[in-house]
């Protein structure tokens, strides 16, 4: 069998919402921002932290907004000029999209909040049925509209893709792990840099020996997962 035998069919689904009962869609609608995912990680004991992207908005109003939901905390990360990280952290009881997704057999991949409406995809492994999938998620979000439906190819098994991601999670410190991807999305590993290892320091309000040692660490943990067998 060929390389591009192995692949793996999955079926990808969008769905919108704009029901402004959920935080994601009134956040933007009363805010006026723009939110993106930028990564979820499972706790040991049953919470959640959520990193998103905020533009538009000034952070420390989403995290006054945060504090009207319960299950919900939120902290500033980074504040630039008109873009903010914000880590939200969700307790067990906490309803959250992509949460919900995950517990119901799919891999969110995208979300994102405009003006009010929350848009959602998700990957559904070819393991489960995808209706069965959307059935539960939907019982959860009866106002969830879906707006796309297609399979999808891949040349690697998407569990091999999610367990790699799970395996980064188990392997780095919290604060490793915010660092290194604060640094991603802020293009620090873009050529040329959008932003200097100085003016990411400043920005988590910390030295740049800290951060840089931080980063040290979280990158040699990652490449000896990567070279050590």
């Amino acid at each position: 069998m060929t390389t591009a035998d192995r692949t793996e069919t999955v079926v990808e689904v969008e769905f919108e919402v704009s029901d402004p009962q959920y935080p994601l869609v009134a956040l933007s609608a009363e805010t006026g921002c723009e939110m993106e995912l930028l990564q979820i990680l499972p706790r040991s004991n049953g919470s959640y932290t959520v990193f998103h992207r905020v533009t538009d908005a000034p952070p420390e109003r989403i995290v006054e907004f945060a504090r009207d939901y319960d299950g919900f905390e939120a902290q500033v990360v980074s504040d630039g000029d008109d873009t903010a990280i914000v880590e939200f952290r969700i307790d067990g009881g906490g309803e959250f999209f992509t949460i919900s997704l995950t517990d119901a057999g799919a891999i969110p991949t995208e979300l994102a909040s405009t003006d009010g409406v929350a848009r959602i995809a998700a990957e559904i492994p070819s393991i489960y049925s995808a209706s069965d999938v959307i059935d539960r998620f939907q019982e959860t979000y009866p106002s969830m509209e879906i707006i796309a439906r297609r399979q999808k190819d891949y040349p690697v098994s998407l569990f091999q893709r999610q367990e790699l991601a799970d395996a980064v999670s188990r392997l780095l410190t919290p604060r490793q792990h915010e660092v290194l991807l604060f640094a991603y999305s802020n293009g620090y590993y873009e050529w040329p840099r959008k932003k200097t290892g100085e003016e990411l320091a400043d920005e988590l309000e910390v030295t740049y020996p800290t951060f840089a040692e931080h980063l040290r660490k979280a990158e040699r943990k990652l490449l000896s997962m990567i070279f050590s067998a």
